[in-house]
């Protein structure tokens, strides 16, 4: 961190030194007279008043207090909450002022709502499914905690539910898809340390990459993607879907000495000018103190290992499994790394209610699809 940056975060840092006006105008008080200076963000960047920025033409104190207390603001924004669907309520204008319609075929009841007027049943992500949403659920949990699709299939079947490995393989297909779009939808308060780094998976039989985007502070996984080599193949795409997601880039990269690495950074994330945020890459990893790859190797290893029984039934590079397992690790399976038991996703602001995490995600999905109908 240059001077600038450090008085810069000693002033964001003081109570009554930055006046708000709106989200792109704001006002300093000097540091050594009674003036106050005028800090404009733009599109294009940042400018100021201050003779600093205005002579020598350099991001000045005045805007890296700016930018640090408009991220301290972002951090501490309202936790999303998932809330589970209430069966008391109409599925598409979430009215109360429902009835009954009589059942349909198989006995299932059907509702009727007085105030939107469509007819519906209480099945909510799961219409035309002959299975159960708790079926469902459990097959798709199974799979993306490490089961392969065939072994989900011979559990269920031992339960009394008679389906097929490849119906498994439709029904995480659909409800990952359907979650995953929603769940990208909604911004995590992820921290200003990420890191990067990929594992050698043995997919179908052929020798690929995992590359994988992971938020230091909260252990959100942000991106992924598959590669056929280790440090040729393009990761832009990685860190491009990363930054979207988090809505910002990092202040700083950790990522092995790959080259592929320090062409998507700069690609991606280094300022075009120098009033954009500038974006730290550190490459040479160290065994000790803050500046190693710890963090993600326990991710290689916790969350993509002892999953390969799944991970080998891939047949392509995008399959779903893949976002399936960003999914569980984000938002279902607790994490050990973190107090209290919280999911990365609780951890970033985002909040699934009840006890069959996937269930509510579907709901809460299907219901956006919906309302969009």
């Amino acid at each position: 961190m240059n001077p600038r940056e450090e008085r810069g975060k000693w002033i964001a840092n003081r109570p009554d030194q930055i006046v708000r006006l709106d989200d792109h105008a704001y006002r300093i008080r000097s540091q050594s007279s009674d003036k106050w200076y005028d800090v404009l963000s733009t599109e294009s960047g940042s400018t100021c008043s201050c003779p600093d920025h205005q002579y020598r033409h350099v991001c000045c104190k005045h805007i890296h207090a700016v930018e640090i207390s408009k991220r301290m603001r972002e951090a501490v924004q309202e936790t999303v909450v998932i809330r589970q669907a209430d069966p008391g309520r109409c599925k598409f204008c979430d009215s109360a002022n429902i009835i009954r319609k009589g059942r349909v075929s198989g006995g299932k009841q059907q509702f009727g709502c007085k105030d939107c007027g469509r007819r519906f049943r209480q099945n909510l992500g799961f219409e035309k499914k002959q299975s159960t949403p708790e079926q469902i659920t459990m097959a798709v949990d199974l799979v993306l905690s490490g089961l392969s699709g065939r072994k989900t299939a011979a559990t269920l079947r031992s339960m009394g539910v008679d389906i097929t490995y490849k119906t498994v393989q439709r029904w995480a297909a659909e409800y990952v898809g359907l979650m995953d779009r929603f769940m990208d939808s909604i911004r995590p308060q992820v921290g200003e340390d990420w890191r990067t780094d990929e594992i050698y998976m043995d997919i179908k039989g052929n020798r690929k990459f995992l590359f994988a985007m992971l938020d230091s502070q909260t252990r959100f996984w942000l991106a992924e993607m598959v590669a056929t080599h280790k440090g040729n193949d393009d990761v832009a795409p990685m860190f491009e879907k990363a930054r979207q997601l988090a809505g910002k880039v990092p202040a700083r990269l950790i990522s092995d000495g790959a080259a592929n690495f320090a062409h998507a950074h700069k690609k991606q994330y280094a300022a075009k000018n120098f009033l954009h945020k500038k974006s730290e890459h550190v490459r040479h990893i160290h065994m000790a103190g803050d500046m190693n790859n710890n963090a993600m190797e326990s991710f290689n290893g916790n969350t993509v290992r002892l999953r390969e029984d799944a991970v080998r039934g891939l047949k392509k590079d995008d399959s779903p499994i893949l976002t399936g397992l960003r999914l569980y690790h984000n938002f279902v399976r607790p994490h050990l790394g973190l107090a209290d038991g919280q999911t990365p996703g609780e951890a970033a602001g985002i909040t699934i209610e009840g006890r069959n995490k996937w269930l509510t995600m579907i709901q809460a999905a299907a219901k956006e699809r919906a309302a969009c109908i």
